[in-house]
């Protein structure tokens, strides 16, 4: 089989997911220590770790189908404190640790379909994935693999990767009523922010972690969807559904309209107008996209309202899917 590879994007998210899922399964399955948590919503956490300008995704493409078929994740960070980082508070950074600062990129995770894990993709994943940490200037990668890998060990020796440690964990199961005595900094900074609803989510820049905020300068809030009845919309499995919000893609900055409202991408509804799910994961309308002089733009109509690519639908007006499972969008 040929692959491709490429860096992910949030259209991405919807196919990635299920893949993270099956990833996070294995982990849990050889690692006492890691409880995978019930219905987690792998499409909203790979939309977060998108989101984040320090994280990035490769995807594994079959080159006959274009399908993803894996992914390797990994985020960068700078040890060094800040620049902008205070005096007063440079001196308390610089106790953190006794070693020098590196620049590191540490792998999140690393995942091949079965059908599809051969010598040949893993390594095309791998090196792509060193190709591209490479122009950050890190000065060290760091990679954590399963005792179980042998194979993957042997191919990141060969690759000029050496053991740098063993890590052995002993896992505890520790009674629901048991007094836990605080593991947490004894003065956390916390921001005292007023939610307009409990279960609103502040919308914050990747980059700084700051609070993205509308031209009146109010921060900005992500709601769960609600039906004509102020109800929650739901997912087959009970878990609450938020929207996902537009990035302008020349510039990575959020839309807003006219009055200062997040645009977001509307959920897609099938037949029934039940929420459309790809195994549980609710899937959403695609923004159309187009090239203003040379550069790719979100498109908008006359109005300035912007635009969805609508799906495509059968004579009997179901919509219509990939082999997959995916709903097929048409193209504008």
């Amino acid at each position: 089989m040929a692959y491709q590879h490429r860096l992910a994007t949030l259209e991405d998210v919807d196919a990635i997911a299920p893949l993270m899922l099956a990833f996070a399964e294995e982990r849990s399955s050889i690692d006492p220590s890691l409880t995978l948590k019930k219905d987690y919503d792998f499409r909203q956490y790979i939309t977060y770790q998108l989101q984040k300008s320090n994280c990035f995704c490769l995807v594994l493409e079959d080159q006959k189908s274009n399908f993803i078929v894996g992914f390797f994740f990994f985020f960068a960070y700078d040890e060094a404190p800040p620049p902008q980082l205070p005096e007063n508070l440079r001196h308390q950074y610089e106790q953190e640790s006794p070693f020098l600062s590196r620049r590191v990129a540490s792998a999140l995770g690393l995942y091949v379909q079965q059908q599809h894990r051969n010598a040949e993709a893993i390594q095309q994943l791998i090196l792509a994935g060193i190709g591209y940490v490479d122009q950050l200037k890190v000065s060290d990668i760091d990679v954590l693999i399963s005792a179980e890998q042998k194979g993957i060990q042997s191919l990141l020796e060969r690759l000029g990767f050496t053991k740098s440690a063993v890590q052995y964990t002993r896992h505890y199961d520790i009674s629901s009523d048991a007094e836990l005595p605080s593991l947490h900094p004894a003065h956390p900074e916390l921001l005292d922010l007023e939610l307009p609803e409990p279960s609103a989510i502040p919308l914050r820049n990747p980059e700084t972690n700051e609070l993205v905020r509308n031209d009146r300068g109010e921060p900005v809030f992500l709601f769960p969807l609600r039906d004509e009845k102020g109800q929650l919309v739901k997912t087959s499995n009970q878990q609450p559904i938020y929207p996902i919000p537009l990035r302008e893609p020349k510039n990575n900055e959020w839309v807003f309209d006219r009055v200062g409202q997040l645009i977001v991408s509307p959920v897609l509804l099938d037949e029934q107008g039940e929420v459309f799910e790809y195994q549980g994961i609710p899937q959403f309308y695609q923004p159309a996209y187009q090239f203003i002089n040379g550069s790719l733009s979100l498109q908008q109509d006359e109005n300035g309202y912007y635009i969805f690519s609508d799906v495509e639908r059968d004579q009997q007006g179901n919509i219509v899917r990939t082999p997959e499972g995916f709903p097929v969008f048409k193209l504008r």
